[in-house]
Formats: C-alpha cells, sequence, structure tokens
C-alpha cells in the first residue's frame, strides 16, 4: 500500500540559558493520503506559536486553524494558545499513525505490514518528523520502511531519461498532448506543434510539462499538509503516466 505524506513544520535556534544555540525542528501538522483515497491529517498541539515567523504563522498556521472554526469566531482565535486546545499531542498523533498505518503490538513490539511504501515531495525533513513521533529511527514499527521515496528524484529521474518526441498545442490552454481536439476544433488558430525532448535539459523538460501537459497537477491550497499530501499521489500518478 502507497502513502503520501507531507509535514508543515517550525524551524529554527534556540539559544538556552547556557551554552550553544540548538537547531530544532517542530511539527505543526502532518497529512497523509493513500493510494485507496482514505487519508488522515492532524495538527500538533506541542509546537510554540511564537517560534513561528510571520510567513508561517500568515500562511500555515493560522489557514489550518481557521478550518476548524467559522464566521466571527475567527478573528477571535487566541493567537498564542489556540493549538492547545485545538491540536493533538505528539503522542496521540503517533497512536493514530500506527492505527491508519494498519500497525499492532505483539508482546515487546508494534509491527507493521510488509507492503508499505511511503512517498513525499522533498521529503527529508517530512521523514525526519515523521520518525521523530515514534522516538529513534529504531522505534518504528518492526517491518515498517526506515525510508521514504522522494517524488522529486524520482520525477527528475524519470524526465532525464524521457527521450520522446510528443505533439503539443501552443496555447495558454493546458492540453493533453495529441488530445482534446473537440476543445480545440473551434479555434483555427491554434496550431499543433512537435517537440524532440531528448535534445533539451532537466529543467526545459520540466517547465515544459508544468505549461502543456494537462496531466501535470496543478497545486492549490499549497502549505496545507494534506492538501500537498494529495498532490503528491497526483504527482506519483502523473510519473507513472511518462513511463
Amino acid at each position: 500500500m502507497k502513502y503520501f505524506i507531507d509535514t508543515e513544520f517550525i524551524e529554527g535556534f534556540r539559544k538556552p540559558l547556557f551554552g550553544k544555540k540548538r537547531h530544532f525542528i517542530d511539527l505543526i501538522s502532518i497529512g497523509i493520503y493513500r493510494e485507496d483515497g482514505k487519508f488522515l491529517y492532524l495538527i500538533s498541539n506541542e509546537y510554540n506559536f511564537n517560534d513561528a515567523d510571520e510567513w508561517v504563522k500568515d500562511n500555515v498556521i493560522m489557514p489550518a486553524y481557521k478550518s476548524y472554526v467559522s464566521g466571527d469566531a475567527r478573528n477571535r482565535l487566541d493567537t498564542t494558545n489556540f493549538h492547545k486546545y485545538l491540536g493533538y499531542s505528539n503522542e496521540e498523533i503517533k497512536n493514530k499513525l500506527l492505527d491508519f498505518f494498519g500497525c499492532w503490538r505483539d508482546v515487546l513490539f508494534y509491527r507493521a505490514p510488509e507492503d508499505i511504501e511511503v512517498y513525499g515531495y522533498y521529503a527529508d525533513y517530512d521523514w525526519v518528523l515523521f520518525c521523530s513521533l515514534f522516538g529513534r529511527m529504531i522505534d518504528l514499527p518492526k517491518g515498517f520502511p526506515m525510508y521514504c521515496k522522494d517524488l522529486k528524484q524520482i520525477l527528475d529521474e524519470t524526465l532525464l531519461n524521457y527521450k520522446k518526441t510528443v505533439k503539443y498545442f501552443d496555447t495558454e490552454r493546458r492540453m493533453a498532448f495529441s488530445g482534446n481536439f473537440e476543445e480545440l476544433a473551434f479555434a483555427d488558430s491554434i496550431k499543433e506543434k512537435e517537440i524532440d525532448l531528448s535534445k533539451y535539459d532537466l529543467k526545459y523538460k520540466l517547465d515544459f510539462m508544468k505549461k502543456y501537459h494537462s496531466g501535470y497537477p496543478k497545486q492549490e491550497n499549497e502549505h496545507n499538509a494534506l492538501d500537498d499530501a494529495k498532490w503528491n499521489f497526483n504527482l506519483f500518478q502523473f510519473i507513472q503516466g511518462l513511463k
């Protein structure tokens, strides 16, 4: 079973009373989308709101919590403490993850199904935060994968080896290669073109796919962990279609 993950977090440095500054990464939220359409979205109540910079407060934290309330109540949120009563402890998040991944406990350890595959996009920090919910890396359930497959790497490798000559429409619309002729029948001025992508570098291929390929997923509500996890799933499907 394939699982697609994303996290939102606060990163920074804390200066203890004595000694050097220490780097930290604190979880704000985690979203997981499963290939069968089931999903999990959880917000932590253990981070410090004041550790976040203004961009993270405005673009990650406040939109996440405002989805819980409506109307005038949104403007009355106590921005320093609201996550304490709307979120979950990291221990509670861990237990919900164990259930979502179908893990079970034997006499000594939690165990996981053997068919789990985990995917992320630029997934390094996502994976560190995910694993830290269980403690150390060796505290993951037995049988759980100890690595996350990075969709950015898979996409780049796929495009580097993509050497096809494709047909496309030179239009602002996002049209599939050689498809959707019915929608274009009325536009005589739109010309079908052909390009040999084997002659171009990775950046050009990626820009071309984003502009012209209707299958490249559009990212909406970015920086919401669940919506980003769903986008990861859609990107995976797009990559599979290129192979």
